[in-house]
């Protein structure tokens, strides 16, 4: 796991310079070392730069840019590629001699031998990574299926192209404006998190998961090709629970014990949940000496998950050790999460508490349950958008202001962001994928449009997203429409980049094997019939699969997590810093500040309710400009 910047410019000590300074920006995803090189490209240079943290061949031959010699090819990489030896047996029988024992020399040497295209298609991992090919003047970047490591390009003033694997090191080469864009805040407003393609700034985006692009030296410069997708979600294949249980069980162990590949100790979290309850087990057989990391608060037992966590450790053979948080410390963790933040988010704060922690013991690469909930239907969005369809229809004929309003008196109860949310839903064109994304909204219609946001102005569709982000959503099958929704917007939007930059904020590799390609290749692909079959609880088919593993204390219980009292901190000791994010966001974005205030004035009127997360999605953009 590591952090990789670069870029194409002109002038050799301008490309130096601003690839120092990039590189830089990515020290805390690598702490361990750092390289930086400089490649004629035409008549122009490309720069590489690599910072490490060492996890696979800990010996300096592992370092990067790593250039072949028998070709001069290079490569800056971040991520790990867990079946590359075997990917390493198949190329030793083409007559590769190999001089290092890690993944990144396997992939260098794959890329040439076998073409882009055709390698992605062989990598089971989490990844992204800049091949130059010396012989084609050819620059590739290339990113994983799901998107799990980042990949930010950017051209830059000159007619140059920066990348990097965060946003901030693209800025730090001073060659690209931090110009606001009005649609990546339009999204994270709306969402908690910047929607993909888009970033908090104009000239940066996000190369899309599942894909590469080519960039060639050209006489006059360089141009590039459209990303190129190697990867999409499958079709539906038809399958009986048997075999589904029985492959679900078989895949998911595979994926554990290849994730479980590093030459550094390799722990887990775990607290009482079902994902990592099953991680936790299915490690403990392949690595008897592995640790489990639980952190809790002992000033708040009712936050904690200590105790069930501790008894499945002990019953799976594993050496447990408990982190007994202060929750005064958590508090601090606040301010030190916003400033952390790449980009702004409503989460990621419980990652970057654990992942603080967890490193703080020792700790390189920690496995997570992250992905089991979107992939095995874990979320009560399953079982609330069908329901909600069915309501929808049977009101269809009313006019929409009729519906908006039956939808406000029927949640009369409930706490003002709740109606509106329902009310929006209601008035909405009842499709699955509308009703998802209001389920999903953090900022309703109305207060989007009080703040001076309207989708059609930014060019986006009504749920303030890129018209190409809904290519081959099926509606037909609502539990796999579901399930891709969430993998595609919900997690890899916000989970897996919050959990990216929070775990690198601290030097921590966080795998997540429930997001291997072999499981998501088989998963996805079945109906949700068999998947999530009616009338049964969340995660029906991975409860099938490892009911050896869970016991009827983890099973009964209602799905919670790591949670902190973050909204009591908001209106106790954090207040003043908030008020200041507040005032910073309406002055840096032009937002209007009595609808800025607003949203908080309804926080404090109902503290205890959703109103939290709009107060703190205000918050997190007014400190992330303000820094």
């Amino acid at each position: 796991m590591c952090g990789l910047a670069g870029l194409i410019h002109p002038n050799r000590d301008a490309a130096h310079a601003a690839a120092a300074a990039m590189t830089a920006a990515v020290r805390h995803r690598g702490p361990d070392a750092d390289g930086l090189d400089l490649f004629l490209f035409g008549r122009q240079f490309v720069a590489l730069g690599h910072r490490r943290l060492s996890i696979l061949d800990l010996s300096p031959i592992g370092h990067q840019p790593m250039t072949d010699p028998a070709t001069g090819n290079v490569l800056v990489f971040n991520g790990e590629i867990y079946n590359f030896r075997t990917l390493q047996r198949e190329l030793r029988a083409e007559g590769v001699e190999f001089r290092s024992t890690g993944d990144s020399e396997v992939l260098l040497v794959a890329l040439a031998r076998w073409g882009v295209s055709a390698t992605l298609k062989r990598l089971e991992g989490m990844y992204a990574f800049a091949f130059l090919d010396r012989r084609d003047n050819r620059l590739t970047l290339a990113r994983d299926p799901l998107g799990i490591k980042p990949m930010y390009v950017a051209e830059t003033n000159g007619g140059g192209l920066a990348f990097a694997s965060e946003v901030r090191a693209v800025l730090a080469s001073g060659l690209v404006p931090n110009a606001i864009d009005r649609r990546g805040l339009a999204g994270f407003l709306a969402y908690g998190a910047v929607q993909h393609p888009f970033t908090l700034y104009e000239r940066v985006r996000s190369l899309p998961p599942g894909s590469y692009q080519q960039f060639a030296a050209t006489d006059g410069g360089w141009t590039a090709d459209r990303p190129v997708s190697f990867w999409s979600y499958p079709d539906p294949v038809p399958v009986d629970a048997t075999t589904a249980t029985r492959t679900v069980r078989e895949t998911v162990a595979a994926a554990v014990r290849d994730h479980l590949i590093a030459d550094v100790p390799v722990g887990v979290f775990l607290s009482a949940g079902l994902d990592s309850t099953i991680v936790a087990g299915l490690a403990g057989e392949g690595a008897p000496d592995l640790r489990a990391f639980t952190v809790g608060f002992d000033d708040h037992p009712d936050l904690s998950e200590m105790t069930l966590a501790a008894d499945t450790a002990k019953r799976f053979g594993l050496t447990h050790v408990p982190i007994n948080l202060p929750a005064a410390d958590a508090e601090d963790a606040f301010g030190e999460w916003l400033t952390a933040a790449d980009q702004p988010s409503i989460d990621g704060l419980n990652t970057f508490v654990i992942s603080k922690a967890v490193r703080r013991e020792g700790m390189k690469v920690a496995l997570s349950g992250l992905g089991a909930d979107e992939l095995f239907g874990g979320y009560p969005s399953f079982r609330d958008v069908p329901r909600l369809m069915r309501v929808r229809r049977r009101v269809g004929w009313l006019p929409g202001g009729v519906r908006r309003g039956l939808a406000g008196a029927v949640a009369l109860r409930k706490p003002a962001a709740v109606r509106r949310k329902l009310s929006d839903m209601m008035a909405g064109n009842g499709s699955l994928t509308d009703l998802y994304f209001h389920r999903r909204r953090v900022l309703s219609d109305r207060e989007m449009t009080a703040l001076g946001f309207r989708s059609s102005d930014l060019g986006l569709t009504p749920d303030y997203h890129d018209r190409s982000e809904f290519d081959g959503i099926d509606a037909s099958d609502p539990v796999r429409a579901v399930s891709h929704l969430e993998s595609r917007f919900y997690q890899g939007n916000m989970l897996l980049r919050d959990s990216d930059v929070m775990g690198m904020a601290h030097g921590l590799e966080i795998r997540v094997p429930f997001l291997d390609r072999r499981l998501l290749d088989m998963v996805h692909a079945m109906p949700g019939e068999v998947l999530l079959p009616p009338g049964t609880p969340g995660k029906h088919l991975l409860r099938q699969a490892f009911a050896h593993l869970l016991r009827p204390e983890l099973t009964n219980r209602p799905k919670t997590g790591f949670t902190l009292p973050v909204a009591r901190w908001m209106l106790g000791p954090l207040r003043d810093r908030c008020r200041s994010a507040l005032a910073a966001c309406a002055d840096r974005f032009g937002l209007p500040a009595s609808a800025v205030q607003g949203v908080w004035a309804e926080f404090e009127r109902q503290p205890a309710g959703p109103q939290w997360t709009r107060a703190l999605a205000l918050v997190a953009a007014g400190d992330f400009v303000s820094r």
